[in-house]
């Protein structure tokens, strides 16, 4: 069976209540075969992952729970919403973000046209310190440091025909991005080993060119040749040396896979370390400034940080997407199809 096709089939079920024995073993075959497969020769790779994969989804799930609820997008929600008016600077912008969303159309072109249309839509964020008017007690004043939200680069992605689906397979990419952060791990380990075999080649090249140019004993029994002094010559053996203390502590091939089995284990152990979401309520007025409940509407989105390189942090809202939007693609395309004619 192919790669891609065993990951379709045997996604596990993160939507469960409850963490069962079965979704545990399901996971573990599931994180072994997406970091090395090789893993399973380890002895009791499985009791050794159990721990830190039940951690793990239980975390998984109190996020996926923990998710704002979904918003209804259409043709006037800009209008009718203050979260999506905080997100987009107009109407045009909010209608042309979904209209010309090509892996949206193409999802709903696979999709039953009597189905729902669930999606993520992600978008950076940047909180921005801006100088304006304010209010101190019964006084207006000029140049109060107020905070500003901004929001860009908005994409659709995940797309579900219910939000039980959609919430499941935000759960199941943030376990895929747990695997992917051991794995990045495990390829450090990988590279650190590849440079010190290099790094030991170069210095027993040049331990070698000393010895022809007379550095060590052969500066007084062996052949002439240029000299170097006894320090350079004893700073070049402790590199050697030390060189050769790191490979050694990256152990054999065997000892490799036991090292890469207690990196996943790791991450699997505290998944709050590497992945956290922030759900956020904020009250804003119609320049997207901070303000209070008072003086605002409330928009509410929540915050993904990820701990990989590079760093990822954006926010993000479930959706619920209106047909009519993607009728509005095809309607924009008509028109400019027109113009041109």
């Amino acid at each position: 069976m192919a790669l891609l096709d065993w990951f379709r089939q045997s996604t596990p079920k993160i939507d469960e209540e409850k963490v069962s024995t079965q979704l545990v073993e399901e996971t573990i075959d599931y994180v072994v075969k997406m970091t090395d497969a090789r893993l399973t020769l380890i002895n009791h790779y499985r009791q050794r992952l159990t721990g830190p994969v039940t951690r793990s989804l239980q975390y998984l799930n109190a996020l996926r729970t923990s998710l704002p609820p979904t918003h209804e997008v259409a043709p006037l929600s800009w209008s009718l919403d203050p979260t999506m008016r905080a997100f987009y600077g107009q109407p045009a912008d909010l209608i042309n973000s979904f209209a010309h969303c090509q892996p949206l159309h193409n999802y709903a072109a696979t999709a039953s046209p009597l189905d729902p249309v669930y999606a993520v839509l992600a978008m950076d964020i940047e909180e921005q310190q801006r100088f304006g008017v304010g209010m101190q007690g019964d006084m207006v004043v000029r140049d109060v440091a107020q905070s500003a939200l901004s929001f860009s680069h908005h994409r659709l992605r995940l797309f579900a025909r219910s939000e039980t689906d959609l919430r499941r397979s935000i759960a199941r990419r943030m376990l895929d991005e747990l695997a992917l952060i051991a794995l990045d791990r495990m390829q450090d380990e990988q590279s650190q080993r590849r440079e010190l075999a290099e790094h030991r080649n170069l210095l027993a090249a040049r331990l070698s060119t000393f010895a022809q140019r007379g550095a060590g004993a052969e500066s007084f029994l062996g052949e002439a040749g240029a000299m170097v002094s006894d320090e350079e010559s004893s700073v070049l053996l402790r590199r050697l040396e030390e060189n050769e203390t790191q490979l050694a502590a990256l152990g054999c091939p065997t000892e490799t896979l036991d090292h890469q089995l207690d990196y996943l284990a790791e991450v699997l152990a505290e998944p709050m370390r590497f992945i956290q979401m922030e759900y956020r309520q904020q009250y804003l007025d119609s320049m997207n400034m901070i303000v209070d409940e008072h003086s605002g509407e409330r928009i509410e989105f929540c915050i993904a940080s990820v701990v990989r390189q590079p760093p990822k942090r954006r926010a993000f809202l479930p959706v619920r997407i209106d047909r009519a939007l993607i009728g509005e693609g095809r309607k924009l395309h008509l028109d400019n199809a027109e113009r041109w004619l």
